[in-house]
């Protein structure tokens, strides 16, 4: 998970980032001051391009496209890779990150696994904002995370290529403040009441718990044989996603037909692959993302295989 004490610049270049989602709080924010309405916009976060957790790094010669997209049935984009230099990050002050740290410590300390509250912290916050902090559930049993999920809608393998074994995998339900945000006539009101209960307990900080939405979720998953490892990341929502990635990482993307589903394919340096594709839910307007990573020991026909186990 996000280090909330980390430098944001330095956590760019981390090359030991154990997961695909990087969702923190402070991460979170980078999205608060772009226009909501804008198409390709993350709603509750910031996606950068990860081969099993290792940033790209700098190489050319590579002749395919590397910003790449994926659309629904309706044409509308529901996938899309876009130049880092496109997103535009808010300039936090010093107290807007020790709000922020201090938020996600007490989520830490205070969230029991898979839940979700909103955090009123007193220090550092002259304009009397909300936090919004969510516990994700870890699971080492495929059929316990099934059986959490309770969504027939998604594949959750308890093995891939028979001999990758499920190791473990992070469950993440979205708070439904976040599907459905609180008006700022509800957030100011909401802000009031917890600052009231900081002062009357006396406390730095005040938190009102927040149900979680059924079927707006993200899935983190590993499978291991020996030291080789694949990643699956699945999400379930109504957004689009886009991954915003820095223009001198070296990969090459082109997109491929796989029984029929158009799927975006990509080849790192250093021999990593990885996987896209989307597959829209009838009788709704969502949609589920699978992202497949895997490392230079499968090839890009492994991969394609992997892939096709998932399709129904």
């Amino acid at each position: 998970m996000l280090d909330k004490d980390q430098d944001l610049k330095e956590l760019f270049h981390n090359a030991q980032l154990p997961e695909v989602d990087l969702t923190g709080s402070v991460m979170r924010k980078l999205n608060a001051n772009q226009n909501k309405k804008e198409r390709f916009t993350v709603k509750n976060k910031v996606g950068l391009l990860v081969v099993a957790g290792v940033l790209l790094t700098v190489s050319s010669g590579f002749a395919m496209f590397k910003y790449g997209s994926l659309q629904n049935q309706q044409g509308e984009v529901v996938y899309e890779v876009k130049p880092s230099k496109e997103l535009e990050q808010p300039q936090y002050q010093e107290e807007d990150l020790n709000r922020l740290a201090m938020s996600s410590q007490l989520a830490d300390e205070l969230l029991q696994d898979g839940s979700a509250a909103i955090f009123y912290i007193v220090p550092n916050n002259p304009n009397h904002q909300l936090e919004t902090e969510v516990k994700s559930e870890v699971f080492t049993d495929a059929s316990a995370l099934r059986s959490k999920l309770k969504d027939e809608s998604a594949a959750i393998m308890d093995s891939l290529k028979e001999d990758y074994k499920f190791t473990w995998a992070r469950l993440t339900f979205d708070p439904v403040t976040e599907v459905n945000p609180l008006t700022p006539k509800e957030q100011a009101a909401t802000a009031e009441k917890l600052r009231k209960q900081a002062e009357e307990s006396n406390k730095e900080y005040a938190m009102m718990p927040v149900e979680l939405s059924d079927d707006h979720w993200r899935i983190l998953s590993t499978y291991k044989k020996g030291e080789s490892e694949i990643q699956v990341f699945v999400s379930r929502s109504d957004e689009p996603t886009t991954i915003y990635a820095h223009d001198e990482w070296n990969w090459k993307s082109e997109k491929i037909d796989v029984n029929g589903v158009e799927m975006l394919y990509t080849e790192y340096e250093g021999g990593g692959k990885g996987i896209v594709w989307v597959h829209e839910i009838a009788g709704t307007e969502q949609h589920l993302q699978y992202n497949i990573q895997v490392g230079n020991d499968i090839s890009k026909e492994g991969l394609i295989e992997i892939a096709k186990s998932y399709l129904k």
